[in-house]
């Protein structure tokens, strides 16, 4: 899959572009694309996190900016990749507009026919880096303007979407911020949900 034309490009950032509640559902049935040397491989998203920036104690931005996480307040689509537990890394997009620090964490996709993945391989944050070949060094690009062969595409939204509480996180576990597409087989975690 090629790189989006400018006017899909501009569909997709702005859908990015709004808070993280409306990004994390928008994002469900959208593509990623990776380049990974001559090969390029595309996986539907089917479950994503809303994080809401400095208002969320879950989010890694509630203390303020750092060095690790200051592209959260990059423009809609900057990428954050961060390393957790000595052993995965987790896929983030800006969400909202320029210094405001809402994202989405991309927590599962479904690899498209031809890409060579195994139909699990993108199943759980941790397993999607590693299936695509995501680390840290894309911190900071944009899936609109592709340093290292990450981008976005337009996909089919899901016929039903499920709503959950985050996954995975202590401070406010509770929220209504985990979206899933209700038919994939490849979402990572418990369905206890409400239709979305």
């Amino acid at each position: 899959m090629e790189r989006p034309s400018a006017r899909e490009a501009r569909r997709l950032q702005k859908g990015l572009a709004a808070d993280p509640t409306a990004a994390a559902r928008f994002l469900l049935g959208q593509v990623l694309v990776r380049r990974l040397g001559r090969k390029t491989v595309g996986a539907r998203i089917v479950e994503t996190e809303a994080y809401l920036g400095q208002d969320d104690p879950a989010a890694h931005s509630f203390r303020g900016e750092t060095a690790r996480n200051r592209p959260l307040w990059g423009p809609a689509g900057t990428v954050y990749v961060y390393f957790i537990y000595g052993m995965h890394h987790c896929l983030n997009l800006a969400a909202e507009s320029e210094g405001r620090p809402g994202c989405v964490l991309i927590r599962a996709a479904e690899p498209l026919p031809g890409s060579g993945l195994d139909p699990g391989a993108c199943r759980g944050p941790g397993r999607l880096c590693r299936a695509l070949g995501l680390d840290v060094s894309l911190s900071g690009s944009s899936v609109f303007a592709p340093r290292g062969g990450l981008w976005l595409r337009e996909g089919k939204p899901p016929a039903r979407i499920l709503v959950t509480p985050r996954i995975g996180i202590q401070k406010a576990a509770d929220w209504p911020l985990r979206f899933l597409d209700a038919a994939s087989p490849a979402v990572s975690g418990p369905r206890r949900a409400r239709p979305g």
